[in-house]
């Protein structure tokens, strides 16, 4: 991904990256996060707030933001989502960094800091709701977190989510679940005849003979009892 040769300024950017990492690391975090089923080859354990807070001294960079994604490291790959500089990454580039996102972390972290910011979403969507799951968690938690922060292709993406939905014979994966609640509470939010609409949509799903889809609107209704 990354073309030889790279920079020295990105040699030494890594290089200062790395340091920082190992400097900031904790092993309380790297444990509780192995406890919960999120496993790297190598987690130091530093915390969102402080990756956040080490990216603000660098530029977006998508040669570094590569040689970090590349890297089975958990601190690295959240370090590139934050990196990447979204208009410059193409639709094969886009399908390329997520085929490395393989835990519910990765996916939450990518998909507010990169997906959500690609001119290209709606394409995404229609085709990886019909990818892995995976694929749909990234791009439903892309397209919530777009939705609360713009106000064009909206209609769009409640059709699609609308068109995914309707097709559902089960939402037996837990952290798929909550991708979709997500969206549909993003799409509530944008104005009080879309949380109307959406809390009908989610009362058609509670007449649903599946348990899990109804569910779904069950939980929907109860974050919006008001």
């Amino acid at each position: 991904m990354v073309e030889l040769p790279v920079s020295i300024d990105t040699k030494k950017s890594y290089k200062d990256i790395m340091h920082s990492i190992s400097r900031m690391q904790n092993g309380e975090i790297s444990k509780l996060l192995s406890k919960m089923g999120i496993e790297y080859r190598l987690n130091y354990g530093v915390s969102i707030p402080q990756l956040r807070q080490l990216v603000t001294g660098f530029e977006p960079n998508n040669e570094l933001a590569f040689i970090l994604w590349q890297k089975d490291i958990r601190e690295t790959k959240i370090l590139a989502s934050l990196l990447f500089e979204a208009s410059m990454i193409t639709f094969e580039q886009a399908i390329e960094i997520a085929g490395k996102l393989n835990n519910q972390e990765l996916v939450e972290q990518f998909s507010r800091n990169l997906f959500s910011r690609l001119p290209f979403l709606v394409s995404l969507m229609e085709q990886w709701l019909e990818g892995t799951d995976w694929e749909k968690m990234l791009v439903l938690y892309s397209a919530g977190w777009y939705t609360k922060q713009h106000g064009e292709s909206i209609e769009i993406i409640k059709q699609l989510c609308y068109c995914y939905i309707d097709k559902l014979n089960a939402v037996e994966n837990n952290p798929l679940h909550q991708s979709l609640l997500f969206i549909l509470q993003s799409l509530s939010m944008q104005s009080e005849l879309m949380r109307l609409e959406i809390k009908e949509k989610a009362q058609q799903l509670m007449s649903s003979e599946n348990c899990s889809i109804r569910r779904l609107g069950e939980e929907f209704l109860w974050l919006n009892v008001n």
